[in-house]
């Protein structure tokens, strides 16, 4: 029940089998570190009195391309989650390039001094370097550069969260088979800081570069489901980059494809890649006042 790829673009289609784990069912009263015991300096400032705003560029439907079957499983359990999570919660939904652009634009010039971080979440087609809007490609690139450091002050400082479910490429994750074996600081009166434009951010995407995310019409694509339902269960008590972690667990080791009509489609694998430029410890606690 697979849906075929448009040429060179697309996340595929398939009934991936999520096969249960052992490893993958983590105890919940297992004993992480907290806020609490991390100096404070190497933390993220959360005492704003907002979380921040979640963005969702969500993308079904195309003007020349194969609609995504299956998104917006992905797109409810997103919306569900980010609202969990305290943030504010804005949906867009087959955005036209121009409209894309207005909309990032829009965002990168309010004002987030009052937010603890920014997220963006974006389900679509992709390639090689490239997303999809309805009727056109553009850079990955372009996500990023509006609320880098010198594009959007209000969020210098503050942790730039960004999660891309799209293809990288055309290349098959065939698997393999495992086998169980057994500075010196200065004195300054007045400290001013000059940091990269890109620090701060960090990006994640479903797959590995070149290769292709996988999407079922029944259930959502593997990477946003797992990324939602480990940060459902963990958002108050892990650290981001903890439960990514958990996350590409998730995908790699409890889902493979099944097109049973295509044999070099089926049984293949998927792994998320993270790029992190963040320069603290990311956590979310519970913001009583918003409750």
């Amino acid at each position: 029940m697979s849906s075929l790829p448009a040429e060179h673009t697309t996340d595929h289609s398939a009934d991936g089998n999520r096969v249960p784990n052992v490893i993958a069912q983590r105890e919940q009263a297992q004993s992480t570190p907290s806020p609490q015991n991390v100096a404070f300096e190497e933390v993220y400032d959360t005492s704003n009195p907002r979380r921040g705003t979640a963005i969702i560029l969500h993308h079904e439907n195309f003007k020349e391309m194969q609609s995504r079957e299956g998104s917006r499983r992905d797109r409810q359990t997103a919306i569900t989650l980010l609202t969990n999570m305290q943030f504010d919660v804005h949906v867009y939904d087959d955005l036209h390039y121009e409209q894309l652009q207005q909309v990032l634009e829009q965002h990168a010039t309010e004002d987030h001094s009052s937010s603890d971080c920014l997220l963006v979440m974006i389900m679509t087609h992709g390639d090689d370097g490239v997303l999809y809007a309805y009727d056109r490609m553009y850079k990955v690139d372009t996500l990023l550069e509006h609320f880098m450091g010198d594009s959007c002050p209000s969020l210098l400082g503050k942790p730039k969260l960004f999660f891309v479910q799209a293809c990288r490429g055309v290349k098959y994750d065939v698997g393999v088979q495992l086998r169980s074996i057994a500075q010196d600081s200065e004195n300054i009166e007045s400290p001013k800081y000059v940091i990269p434009r890109t620090a701060d951010i960090l990006v994640m995407y479903s797959s590995y570069d070149g290769h292709l995310s996988w999407r079922s019409i029944n259930d959502g694509s593997w990477f946003i489901q797992a990324l939602c339902a480990e940060l459902e269960a963990n958002w108050q008590r892990m650290e981001l980059l903890q439960l990514l972690t958990a996350v590409s667990h998730r995908v790699a080791y409890d889902y493979h494809s099944k097109v049973t009509q295509d044999g070099k489609m089926n049984v293949m694998k998927q792994m998320p890649t993270i790029v992190s430029m963040l320069t603290k410890l990311v956590y979310f606690p519970v913001k009583s006042e918003l409750q």
